[in-house]
């Protein structure tokens, strides 16, 4: 009877230790994990806000483009600049040819002075 109470407490201590071990490693691969997925999430903020700092930068570029362009639009401005380039008013003796991409075949001719709207088409 000791023998099989022996045998009993030694199963259930092998079973005990069994236990503790494959709890220990459960913990320690969760430990893990957890850990893993830390630096995971700390990297992805990383380049988050790396990113949120270059869409700053370009939406600042961009507002500074649209300035730049936008006083580069000034016709007062655009007509001093080809003054200074030689440039003059075309007057009414003079032809305006335009050409389309679109339409290969069709040339517009008008008039420098295109009140009356006259066309003529080569």
């Amino acid at each position: 009877m000791n023998r099989m109470r022996e045998s009993s407490r030694e199963r259930e201590r092998r079973t005990s230790r069994a236990l503790m071990i494959a709890f220990a490693l459960v913990l320690f691969i969760g430990v893990f994990a957890q850990i893993a997925m830390m630096a995971k999430l700390s990297g992805q903020n990383k380049q988050v806000v790396q990113t949120q700092k270059e869409i700053k930068a370009l939406s600042a570029s961009a507002d500074n483009l649209n300035l730049g362009l936008s006083q580069y639009h000034n016709l007062n401005r655009i007509a001093a600049r080809a003054q200074q380039l030689g440039m003059e008013q075309p007057d009414e003796t003079q032809l305006r040819v335009v050409n389309l991409p679109t339409v290969i075949d069709s040339t517009s001719t008008q008039s420098a002075d295109n009140s009356g709207a006259e066309e003529m088409i080569d």
